[in-house]
């Protein structure tokens, strides 16, 4: 366990308590703590702490402060957000929420505080829904399908952690990587046929029409592996 580790993790609590309202984190950090042989008064304290208790939430943010303070962590009030989400994600790998779950919640905090940050997830949210509904079509261009949402989804999370503070490309997720000649370009729409017309994405540069999106899982791991060329 790194100061990182340790930092990241007091974050992850903080953004639960900010946004969820959830003091039990702070318990929870207590017995991290310990389990990696960190130990102190207010750390003992803070682990014993019972959600019985009628101060529990004001006792368990005091100590976790104090805490805090004695292992030198500043809290970063800029990103609770993408703390948040972090968090939603290790309560996905450990079981304690789904991950459908996990993303409704996210885009509900859209609805609820109308923050860019979230508006990713609120779209993605609808492309959950259509896989239930036989009327509505999942974006073609994303991978996801009934079979592999949960693994999808989980690896969204994770690349969404990743792409956070990566300086990405102008209209990335316009992009898309085309897959016989490997340029990353913008696909351009077309008319083909005579008679009965119909549109088709095709390749600027090779006319091909299979593409891996960077809006998709597919093409976000494409970036992060620099296996294929740029548009330029």
């Amino acid at each position: 366990m790194t100061k990182e580790e340790i930092w990241t993790k007091a974050q992850k609590c903080a953004a639960a308590d900010k946004i969820d309202d959830d003091t039990r984190e702070y318990v929870n950090f207590a017995f991290y703590l310990l389990e990696n042989e960190i130990e102190s008064d207010d750390i003992f304290i803070l682990a014993g702490l019972s959600e019985s208790d009628i101060s529990f939430r004001y006792d368990a943010r005091h100590y976790f402060a104090l805490v805090c303070d004695a292992l030198k962590i500043e809290i970063d009030g800029s990103k609770t957000d993408y703390f948040y989400a972090c968090y939603l994600l290790d309560c996905v790998k450990s079981g304690k929420v789904s991950a459908f779950g996990a993303v409704f919640d996210l885009a509900n905090l859209y609805f609820q505080e109308n923050k860019q940050i979230f508006k990713d997830w609120l779209d993605f949210s609808y492309q959950l829904e259509a896989l239930d509904d036989e009327c509505v079509l999942v974006d073609p261009r994303l991978t996801l399908t009934k079979t592999n949402a949960q693994s999808y989804i989980v690896r969204r999370f994770e690349l969404w952690k990743i792409f956070y503070d990566l300086p990405l490309p102008e209209d990335f997720k316009k992009q898309a990587y085309c897959k016989k000649c490997g340029y990353r370009v913008e696909p351009k729409t077309v008319e083909r046929g005579f008679f009965r017309k119909s549109l088709h994405t095709i390749c600027p540069k090779c006319k091909a029409e299979d593409f891996a999106w960077c809006c998709d899982n597919s093409g976000m791991e494409i970036y992060l592996n620099g296996k294929a060329y740029t548009s330029s």
